[in-house]
């Protein structure tokens, strides 16, 4: 229901989004640099098979064109707009490219040794952008908690993976740079930027944090 709690913003794509072969992703979430983020959902103490579960199903989202996570919103949405969920979510406008990267978390209360130990050895040795965040709840004297442990230190956690659109990226020519000063009324001013020497960006309440 709330997303965040995985601890940045994100926004829900669909919920059991049914891939091209068959199986089904519990919610399919996007963040506010395009990153689709595939959230599988344990509520028990999850085998390792769940590990191969989620490879597969980043196997699928790292080919879905920018078209296609407009289309799989839209089903789930109800035909709502993205770029206005998107706007309302993170306080900007959606990026030109969607899906250019992916990550894969694993949502349970425990996980066996072997899925820590497959789990490990992928980020450690291949750097592929998997996770386990395990969560626990507490009640002491009428307060409740909810606890949040992430398997792989979200400081040593790999860049998310490649999607469909990296791919077709240019090379950069080493000279060339390209800002988006997002301009805004009664606020920052190309003008000023020139006079005084600045380029900026941002300016939402996800960036001022």
């Amino acid at each position: 229901a709330e997303p965040s709690i995985l601890g940045e913003p994100l926004l829900i794509i669909g919920r059991q989004v049914a891939t091209s072969f068959g199986k089904v992703i519990d919610l399919l979430a996007v963040d506010g640099d395009g990153t689709l983020h595939v959230l599988e959902l344990k509520k028990d103490k999850t085998p390792r098979e769940v590990v191969a579960q989620v490879l597969d199903y980043g196997s699928w989202v790292t080919n879905l064109a920018h078209e296609d996570v407009l289309r799989l919103f839209a089903d789930y949405g109800k035909g709502g707009a993205f770029e206005e969920a998107f706007q309302q979510r993170f306080d900007t406008p959606p990026p030109e490219e969607l899906n250019t990267g992916h990550r894969l978390t694993i949502i349970a209360s425990a996980v066996d040794p072997a899925t820590e130990r497959i789990v490990e050895y992928l980020v450690g040795e291949y750097s592929v952008p998997v996770n386990v965040v395990f969560f626990r709840y507490f009640e002491d004297e009428g307060h409740r908690y909810l606890a949040r442990t992430w398997l792989i230190d979200q400081e040593r956690a790999p860049e998310p993976s490649g999607g469909s659109t990296a791919k077709s990226k240019e090379v950069w020519n080493g000279r060339d740079w390209y800002v988006s000063f997002g301009e805004f009324p009664d606020g920052r001013r190309w003008e000023d930027a020139v006079k005084y020497g600045f380029v900026s960006a941002g300016g939402g309440e996800w960036y001022s944090r």
